[in-house]
């Protein structure tokens, strides 16, 4: 089955101050009208224009294939939009592309797109409905990212910040399949990630660096899921400014350890059970979750700490996939693990619930998670991450 294209592109700092922000402020503006009752769900999006440069008088070589992509969107295909400046990356998930001036064309949307674009022209438009920030002001992170993409116009080979950026936007694969957006009511409440990213700024964009360099190490690091690195450097940030306040109510704090470690523990296992056992009758590679049949040669959507905990312990079809998708770990992934996380359930079902956590078992948690005097979930499933 061929994977699905995607998009990207880098965005112009000479257009705006700081042209990304001014895409979220349009697309925040509208979330908020949302939630006050002032929009419709349908409303909330931003168009990003592909401008088009004055010195360019030919049509992009690719232009048509752009184009092609929103058929692919329309089928229901989750596509994306790479968005970078070298520094950070951003994801946008594409609701549409149209070559319309749409400025001129399309007047009303003008409240959908920052004033600058309001005399500008472009190739393509691209309607987002979220942006996602996957890092921050880092940019040999940004480099370790953009190499998981597949350029296909250029023998698909990983994207090269340096010297691969040319004939934009770039057409893409990626052939874990990130599945950016599908899970984004789990993970942020019902938020937008804009919305989840906004609250997250500063201080936590801080402790990205943090972790990587003087705790967890770049290699452990980069092997964590974006969204793994997101709830780790929230949680801590929020934990070492309240560390010595022991009345703060930590749940905010404990739940996000635990998302960290269930989001990882999602995307190590069920890719890799996937690729085992794609070839085997669905018979050999299904099992009943909550009345539901799942397809374990199929994209599982993401599933909570006890039921990973559940099938890693009382489901042989998985426990015989896990032997063979990690040949060095499965011991510890069928045996220790489940023991590992049943703490972190306990802690995070009560912080979950609107009970408060008290500093001394979030630092219990915390210490389980990151590894503070032992070594932690995190590395260790990182660990068999880049053995497997």
């Amino acid at each position: 089955m061929a994977l699905p294209l995607h998009l990207v592109t880098l965005w112009n700092p000479s257009y705006a101050a700081d042209a990304m922000d001014e895409h979220l402020r349009v697309l925040l503006d509208w979330a908020g009208r949302c939630q006050r009752g002032e929009a419709e769900v349908d409303e909330i999006y931003v168009w990003w224009g592909r401008l088009r440069s004055p010195n360019r008088k030919d049509p992009l070589p690719h232009g048509e294939a752009i184009g092609a992509l929103d058929a692919q969107i329309r089928e229901g295909v989750e596509t994306h939009l790479y968005l970078t400046d070298f520094r950070s990356l951003y994801v946008g998930w594409l609701g549409e592309i149209t070559s319309q001036h749409l400025p001129v064309e399309e007047p009303h949307e003008l409240d959908h797109m920052p004033q600058y674009y309001q005399s500008q022209f472009a190739d393509f438009w691209f309607q987002l409905w979220d942006i996602r920030r996957l890092v921050a002001d880092d940019t040999p992170a940004v480099i370790e990212e953009l190499k998981r993409l597949r350029n296909t116009r250029y023998h698909d080979r990983p994207v090269s910040l340096y010297g691969g950026m040319v004939e934009l936007p770039l057409m893409v694969t990626r052939e874990d399949g990130a599945p950016w957006f599908s899970d984004r009511d789990l993970l942020t409440d019902g938020q937008l990630w804009a919305q989840w990213d906004s609250e997250l700024k500063g201080e936590t964009e801080r402790m990205h660096k943090e972790l990587r360099d003087n705790l967890l190490g770049p290699d452990v690091w980069t092997a964590l899921e974006p969204s793994t690195r997101t709830f780790l450097a929230s949680a801590e940030a929020v934990f070492r400014a309240r560390r010595d306040d022991p009345g703060f109510d930590f749940s905010g704090a404990a739940v996000a350890y635990a998302k960290a470690v269930e989001t990882e523990l999602n995307h190590l296992l069920f890719p890799a059970l996937k690729r085992k056992l794609a070839g085997k009758a669905p018979s050999d590679r299904s099992l009943l979750l909550d009345g539901r049949t799942v397809d374990l040669g199929q994209r599982v959507p993401p599933q909570s700490l006890g039921t990973l905990i559940f099938i890693l312990e009382k489901k042989p079809v998985v426990a015989a996939a896990v032997r063979l998708a990690f040949p060095h770990d499965h011991s510890w992934l069928l045996g220790t693990l489940p023991h590992c996380l049943r703490p972190i359930l306990d802690l995070r079902n009560p912080a979950a619930h609107s009970r408060a956590t008290g500093r001394d078992a979030a630092s219990q948690g915390r210490c389980e998670v990151l590894g503070i005097g032992r070594e932690g979930l995190m590395v260790r499933l990182a660990r068999v991450k880049m053995r497997a």
